[in-house]
């Protein structure tokens, strides 16, 4: 150490060691001086004057100012050697956005990812983008935009690096975000391109002419805008970053279906895409409450829902190799008709048990899994998949099966439903719909459908009455529910042997809580009785003890149908009120049933954790469907394991 510095500083005198020492050249010295009275900015140029980077950093990192920071780190970001040794300085400071910062010229891949974790996503993707990494760059692009909606500059670098991995949907939705933003004909300009290559040509010549009202010189053929996107060499359409597209196989109004690959998982997948629009559009609304009803319900007769990309919105079904019921009339055998009318009226006793009505039940939303079993699909948004859909103001669904009811535009119910069902099972004896159009409003008000075996003169006249039934104007002359339906179904005398059918099994899902928006699902009725307003039909109320709640959430779980169905449970006060399945049949004792159907209730009991114990006759009622047991009875006189 220089002895006269250290004199100046022994007596106080530390401004003059300082200059001293700069005079002398001893910058380390000078720069710890500095330091030490605050003068940080002084300090850390000492130091840099004198190569001392580490001690530079060292009080930057100290001093905390923030201008001094950002000037030194740009000065040893141009350093490859220096710049990963002040990084370590930064991050151990735990301050990743000083080293981020040192990072971007020479790493920008470790800068992207400090600044990730700093959750500047904007300068993380831009490094991203540096370091070539547009996959990640796309990622940070999309969640900077989550938190800052209005930046355009990052809506059309997003929508650019959408459109070069082949997502030209996503490209799209990101530029009418920069046009929601402020952005200005070259954004529309690549919307026109993104439309095109979607093949949604009339949707893209509506932006040409929304374009030339801005700029009369831009050209007005939809080819013209081919290059306004960049699209990488061999790119493939893909959706959510996972979901390489195969094909389309349908489109509609709004939306279309394509067959993809999930590259994660290798399996074929089935994408329902809402097409481009408002976000808050009536049609945006039917399919995430599509989505919504779909993750709620899991069952072997009903399409699986695997994932949701809200910001497609895209819904990811199991893909269905079988294709659909329409492709198969003409066809069938009855065995194979009875077998498909089966699974579908139990996939309706689901949707009805959630007080939810399909509202579009048609061969085109009736598909086969891997296992060549039928599955009812497209809940409550049939639009996005058929062109033949109609969507007018409330009126959803399909002509050519509609009830009455839905025509008019009138309350529909779980008879709805069975109406439609009426058409398609028609359909599939007879290979034509009831009715053939082109006037289907007045026909399903006002005609009567002919007879299926006038058309189908094999048939048991049996067929037509069930038929008739079905198809009923009144929607109180049909079958109250699906489970009717069914017995009426199993009754008919059917050619081929019935062992090999497929036998729908009723599946019981945990119930909704708490009524609707319109203020209570069930209303009373004279003579003790309750209507579910939602479906419809009679219903029971039963009060359930707070201590039966394990039981209560059993029961609603179990797929025995030998339970009487759950539809609805309300907790208050402690308690519960359940809404259950009027049980019709006479009572029996289960002592006197057949071995074999003592045994079934025996069983379906354990699957809610039951015994039935010897101390009391149990009760059971028997209809042409078998025996089911009540929930009141298990709460009676149920034996709990453990005794509880």
């Amino acid at each position: 150490m220089d002895p006269d510095v250290e004199a100046l500083v022994r007596r106080g005198e530390l401004d003059a060691a300082a200059a001293l020492a700069r005079s002398r050249g001893a910058w380390k010295r000078a720069a710890e001086l500095l330091s030490l009275m605050n003068r940080p900015a002084d300090a850390v140029a000492c130091a840099a004057h004198g190569g001392e980077w580490r001690l530079a950093m060292d009080i930057a990192l100290g001093a905390g100012d923030e201008l001094i920071l950002t000037a030194l780190a740009e000065e040893l970001g141009h350093d490859a050697l220096r710049a990963p040794v002040a990084a370590s300085q930064a991050k151990l400071a735990r301050r990743d956005d000083v080293a981020g910062m040192v990072l971007e010229e020479t790493s920008p891949a470790e800068a992207a990812r400090c600044w990730y974790e700093r959750a500047n996503y904007a300068r993380a993707a831009r490094c991203f983008d540096r370091a070539g990494d547009s996959a990640r760059a796309l990622r940070a692009w999309e969640q900077h935009l989550a938190q800052t909606p209005d930046d355009i500059p990052a809506a059309l670098r997003l929508a650019d690096l959408r459109a070069a991995r082949g997502d030209d949907a996503g490209a799209v939705r990101a530029l009418q975000s920069a046009l929601r933003a402020g952005a200005g004909a070259d954004a529309m300009a690549r919307i026109v391109c993104g439309l095109s290559r979607l093949g949604w040509r009339h949707g893209a010549l509506d932006w040409v002419l929304r374009l030339r009202t801005l700029d009369a010189t831009r050209p007005a053929e939809v080819d013209a805008y081919h290059d306004a996107l960049p699209r990488s060499d061999g790119a493939e359409r893909r959706y959510a970053g996972r979901y390489r597209v195969v094909r389309e196989v349908g489109s509609g109004a709004t939306g279309r279906v394509l067959e993809a690959v999930d590259e994660l998982t290798g399996d074929t997948v089935a994408l329902k895409v809402l097409s481009v629009g408002d976000d808050r559009s009536a049609a945006f609304g039917r399919f995430m409450r599509e989505a919504e009803l779909a993750r709620s319900l899991e069952d072997p007769q009903l399409v699986r829902m695997r994932a949701l990309d809200p910001e497609g919105p895209t819904i990811v079904y199991d893909w269905m190799p079988g294709g659909t019921l329409g492709e198969r009339i003409g066809s069938l055998a009855l065995t194979e008709v009875r077998a498909i009318t089966l699974r579908v009226l139990g996939a309706l006793e689901v949707l009805h048990r959630h007080g939810v009505v399909h509202r579009d039940v048609k061969p085109g939303n009736i598909l086969f899994d891997p296992a060549g079993q039928a599955r009812l699909g497209d809940l409550g948004a049939a639009h996005l998949a058929d062109l033949g859909a109609t969507v007018t103001g409330g009126l959803v669904g399909s002509l050519p099966y509609m009830a009455p009811e839905q025509v008019t535009g009138g309350a529909v119910s779980a008879s709805t439903d069975l109406y439609a069902l009426g058409c398609v099972l028609f359909q599939m004896l007879c290979g034509r719909p009831p009715f053939l159009g082109p006037d289907f409003v007045a026909q399903h008000l006002g005609e009567e459908p002919p007879t299926a075996s006038s058309l189908r003169p094999s048939l048991d006249v049996t067929f037509d009455r069930l038929l008739a039934a079905l198809l009923a104007k009144n929607p109180d002359e049909r079958p109250q529910d699906a489970r009717e339906a069914r017995l009426m179904l199993l009754a008919l005398p059917w050619a081929e042997p019935s062992g090999g059918a497929v036998v729908a099994r009723v599946s019981s899902i945990p119930p909704p809580r708490g009524g609707d928006e319109t203020g209570g699902r069930f209303d009373p009725l004279p003579g003790g009785r309750w209507l579910d307003r939602r479906l419809g039909r009679d219903v029971e109320r039963l009060s359930v003890p707070g201590e039966a709640r394990a039981l209560l959430e059993a029961w609603g779980r179990s797929q025995a149908t030998e339970l009487q169905a759950l539809f609805d449970a309300e907790e208050s006060d402690g308690a519960w009120t359940a809404w259950l399945e009027p049980l019709r049949g006479a009572a029996a004792k289960l002592s006197g049933l057949a071995p074999e159907g003592a045994q079934r209730v025996r069983r379906a009991l354990a699957t809610v954790g039951v015994e039935v114990g010897e101390g009391r006759e149990w009760l059971v009622f028997v209809d042409s469907s078998g025996p089911r047991v009540a929930l009141r009875e298990a709460l009676e006189g149920g034996v709990r394991p453990g005794g509880a």
